[in-house]
């Protein structure tokens, strides 16, 4: 269900900084399906057009969390819908039905998530030779992927920003082969092994996963 919680998460391991940024949204560009931009009441395609993810003008301060998850209860009844629009309207059926469904990226319908946040744990471990100075903050962002029975790790992104600058976090359907590329015995890795996630195991789904959220992307607001 889309929304969002903003908190200390694990507040024991964050350091707390006293500099803020000031976020700005969630900019989302050929996003078709698994939209964050979608209230918890929508029942058609026209309640998820031009609405706001909330949070925008949120100070985001060292030691906070800002998540957003998708209403994928919305997004599986849209599949349900299109399956059956294709079968009545398109005389779709078996394998071609299921064929048609995966061209059009009806194939990763779970959960989704962005995380972003300006705590130690995840800006020591997420790009960690981006770093910030005294007057400036590292911000991090992730995408996460609930499904095929795993937690995987979609895209990511890390930015410096002034303090206080205002920035928003691009969404889109495009391939983030960086995280493809990732060394298999970074640090990263360790750490979300440890907490029984996958680092970058984006199949099957990711590849086929047309329209949905594959990349995020932080962008400074002048």
């Amino acid at each position: 269900m889309k929304g969002y919680l903003f908190k200390s998460l694990f507040g024991m391991f964050f350091s707390i900084k006293l500099s803020a940024v000031v976020f700005q949204g969630l900019v989302e560009t050929g996003i078709t399906k698994n939209s964050f931009k979608c209230p918890a009441s929508a029942v058609g395609s026209q309640d998820c057009s031009n609405v706001d993810t909330g949070a925008v003008g949120f100070n985001l301060v060292g030691g906070q969390l800002l998540q957003f998850f998708n209403n994928q209860s919305y997004w599986l009844r849209q599949e349900v819908q299109q399956k059956q629009n294709l079968q009545t309207n398109q005389r779709y059926s078996g394998s071609d039905l299921l064929a048609k469904m995966a061209s059009e990226g009806w194939v990763a319908m779970g959960g989704y998530c962005i995380l972003i946040s300006l705590g130690h744990i995840l800006d020591s471990v997420v790009m960690p030779a981006i770093k910030s100075s005294s007057d400036s903050v590292k911000v991090v962002v992730q995408l996460w992927y609930n499904g095929d029975q795993m937690i995987q790790l979609w895209s990511q992104d890390a930015v410096v920003l002034k303090k206080d600058q205002a920035f928003q976090v691009l969404v889109t359907s495009d391939i983030d082969a960086q995280v493809a590329l990732l060394p298999p015995l970074s640090v990263e890795k360790t750490f979300l092994e440890q907490l029984g996630l996958q680092q970058n195991n984006r199949q099957p789904n990711y590849m086929q996963a047309i329209g949905c959220p594959r990349m995020v992307k932080i962008q400074a607001v002048s």
